[in-house]
């Protein structure tokens, strides 16, 4: 799809002041500001632009205090470059219908505020501030910054307003490398093979260095030196990536670990300046919505990168247990979800999408090898790891059970932490990888991954404290599934699956969930931090659950009319009296026991469209559904919930493939035939048969969704009981 700032047909400053566009009256180039001829000013705003705020929650009086602080910042001309780039690269992409857009749409006040230096300033220092902080802390730090110049109380926006305008650039970085030169500085910050999580120091510790490195951008301080942890590592990958200025870390000795190539600052007017940034809390608490993102992580190195020695373990003198315990896994996941073969007590578990994990191809037996291989290299640089996995992919189940826990066992007697060594005293400077926990966690890894999806030119990297936090909650499900001691498998690799998807895309590439705690069961789009994942079932119809059960994942927000929201929930279902009839009912049922001339029974010319509601009292969400009717019964509706049916096609992949070539012949087993995608009709004992249920349907229409999501239909109260007991078996 074309970028979305090529379509914008945006060239108008974002305001004009005093009657001359992009006249800064009262900014001063001095590092302050004339208050004064600021209030007594005037300033205009096309409706165009007034429409875009509006929509945004940004209200222009923001903006246009905003420039108090942006028209002190000079971006260098590598850093202007850079984010050129990244804006060219924004784009939207519809919903089915294109009722809803998930990105970055030519109406997005992003376009606008780009036309501006200080827009453009303000794009840059905000989208840099998403990449390594929360919204609210990146807020909070602007609004700091702000009050540096000693505004009246009068001018000084809300914190709900600095909010707004931080999010308008969310997600403008995602994809570029500034996260992965933040990570490159902030490892140094950080001790290895401790999953400590650092929280942000003081907004307003960090404001007043930015202001500083503002006076370096523009000349008038030559240099500053920083003391501090990661707070100092993100406005040093500021200096050096946004604002072209030449950066070095030291150690405590004074010897230099960092030098990026930089240009230098000319102007000399102060020798140096020297601040202290007290470090924030290190966190354990995975869920804490505050810790730092850490930057990105390359895939290629992203094990290490993360997992320090620990991983090194696994992949280095421990690779042959752990190519036994992922080779093995691959083979249990293949007969778990193989007909006839597998853990069937796991099958039974109730499929709800928080203990259910996502299905593909690649989830599972060969598909799983081969992906794992490709998403992460470290897997495959060392030749006994790969030869162990394949080896072990390669045996029945029975073996495959039993090399995991074997391989399980002898990690764990290796393992350092306090789980698996209780008597062990605690490492210093806190708690320790688990190994064990570490197997799970690059299982899971794959698996979700195996269904993410991103857009072409928008590929993202994961974060560092996003992996961190996946490892957490693996390690909680673990917990909650009373551990693996007993069994490794049924305890820990077929356990309850520790994040639903949407939240885990959105803290593997934001760093951070949802700071509100949604019922995951009926969310099928979520934006936060930058980042939008949806459903591919909100975008496309297809009963392929291959195409269906994928999650995608894009730089931006969710937007409706323009107007910007958080999140997307199926919409409750209406209780309609329906008037019982055709269209409603299936066809017939009957029992049959030969296959060889069975036809499509789908209901033909049946449609579909997306009802859309905002949620109150919210105000940030929003409730769909799918409204499927055909012409030949107007009036009458099916209601599909997106995320319900992307489930219950989720829980229908089997890994059983079969084209109707190579099989034997069915005729003679019995079943009940139903025709069409309807209500099962009133039958006395149709229900209480055990015989299985026949539907031949298309794949490419909406009518298995129907069949499928009947739950949702629900009959009059005249219907027979057993009409009831039969909603939602088709």
């Amino acid at each position: 799809m074309a970028s979305s700032r090529a379509n914008s047909d945006q060239s108008a400053p974002l305001m004009s002041q005093d009657g001359q566009p992009g006249t800064a009256v009262g900014f001063q180039q001095q590092g302050t500001v004339d208050w004064t001829r600021v209030m007594s000013g005037s300033v205009t705003f096309s409706v165009d632009v007034l429409s875009r705020l509006s929509k945004a929650g940004v209200e222009a009086f923001t903006i246009y205090a905003a420039r108090a602080i942006f028209s002190n910042v000079k971006l260098g001309r590598n850093g202007e470059m850079r984010l050129h780039s990244a804006l060219d690269k924004l784009s939207a992409f519809p919903s089915f219908g294109k009722a809803l857009w998930f990105g970055f749409g030519v109406k997005h006040i992003i376009w606008s505020m780009q036309e501006s230096a200080e827009g453009l300033n303000c794009l840059g220092i905000c989208a840099c501030l998403i990449e390594g902080y929360s919204t609210y802390a990146a807020a909070k730090i602007i609004r700091e910054l702000f009050l540096l110049y000693n505004p009246p109380a009068e001018l000084t926006p809300a914190l709900r307003q600095w909010v707004a305008l931080v999010e308008t650039s969310g997600g403008l970085l995602a994809s570029s490398e500034f996260g992965l030169v933040l990570h490159g500085l902030t490892k140094l910050c950080l001790m290895e093979d401790l999953p400590r999580l650092p929280s942000p120091g003081s907004p307003r510790d960090v404001a007043f260095v930015l202001k500083e490195i503002f006076e370096v951008s523009v000349g008038r301080l030559d240099r500053l030196f920083l003391s501090g942890g990661a707070d100092c590592a993100w406005i040093a990958a500021v200096a050096h990536w946004l604002l072209d200025l030449r950066v070095e870390v030291q150690d405590e000795n004074g010897t230099i670990v960092y030098r990026p190539d930089g240009r230098p600052t000319e102007s000399l007017r102060v020798s140096r300046k020297h601040y202290l940034i007290a470090a924030g809390e290190t966190l354990f608490d995975h869920s804490h919505g505050n810790q730092m993102s850490c930057g990105r992580v390359p895939w290629k190195t992203c094990l290490v990168d993360t997992f320090g020695s620990h991983m090194r373990l696994l992949l280095g003198s421990q690779a042959r247990s752990t190519g036994a315990c992922l080779g093995s896994a691959a083979r249990i996941f293949l007969a778990n979800l193989a007909d006839g073969e597998g853990y069937t007590e796991f099958s039974l578990t109730p499929r709800s999408e928080q203990c259910f994990p996502p299905i593909s191809e690649s989830s599972y037996g060969r598909g799983f090898f081969v992906f794992a291989c490709r998403l992460l290299p470290e897997l495959g640089q060392n030749p006994v790891l790969h030869k162990a996995m394949e080896e072990a992919l390669n045996t029945g189940l029975p073996d495959a059970a039993e090399r995991f826990s074997q391989s399980y066992t002898s990690l764990s007697q290796l393992c350092p932490c306090m789980d698996c060594r209780p008597n062990a005293q605690e490492t210093k400077g806190g708690t320790v990888f688990c190994l064990l926990t570490l197997i799970l966690t690059i299982c899971t890894l794959v698996r979700a991954m195996s269904t993410i999806n991103m857009q072409r030119d928008l590929q993202l990297q994961p974060t560092r404290s996003g992996l961190e936090s996946l490892y957490w909650s693996q390690a909680i499900a673990i917990s909650r599934e009373g551990g693996i001691e007993h069994d490794p498998v049924q305890g820990g690799l077929l356990g309850r699956w520790p994040v639903p998807i949407l939240d885990l895309a959105q803290t593997l590439f934001a760093g951070r969930g949802h700071d509100k705690a949604p019922d995951h069961d009926i969310v099928t789009a979520v934006s936060h931090s930058g980042l939008c994942s949806y459903r591919n079932t909100l975008t496309e119809i297809t009963s392929d659950p291959q195409r269906a059960c994928v999650v995608t994942v894009v730089p931006g927000r969710i937007a409706w009319n323009d107007f910007i929201y958080d999140m997307v929930r199926d919409l409750e279902p209406e209780s309609p009296t329906l008037v019982r009839g055709p269209g409603y009912d299936a066809v017939s049922m009957t029992n049959v026991t030969k296959y060889d001339d069975l036809a499509d029974s789908s209901t033909p010319g049946l449609g579909a469209k997306l009802d859309i509601e905002e949620v109150f009292p919210e105000g940030n969400s929003l409730s769909v559904m799918y409204r499927v009717s055909t012409t030949a019964f107007p009036g009458r509706h099916f209601s599909i919930g997106a995320s319900e049916i992307w489930q219950k096609l989720n829980s229908a992949f089997t890994a059983a493939s079969c084209d109707g070539k190579t099989c034997g012949s069915i005729n003679g087993f019995q079943s009940i035939l139903v025709k069409g995608e309807g209500l099962l009709p009133m039958m006395s004992d149709w229900g209480r048969t055990p015989l299985p249920l026949t539907r031949v349907l298309s794949a490419r229409d909406i009518s298995v969704w129907v069949a499928l999501s009947q739950s949702y239909i629900q009959p009059s109260a005249a219907f027979p009981d057993d009409l009831n007991k039969a909603q939602g078996q088709g």
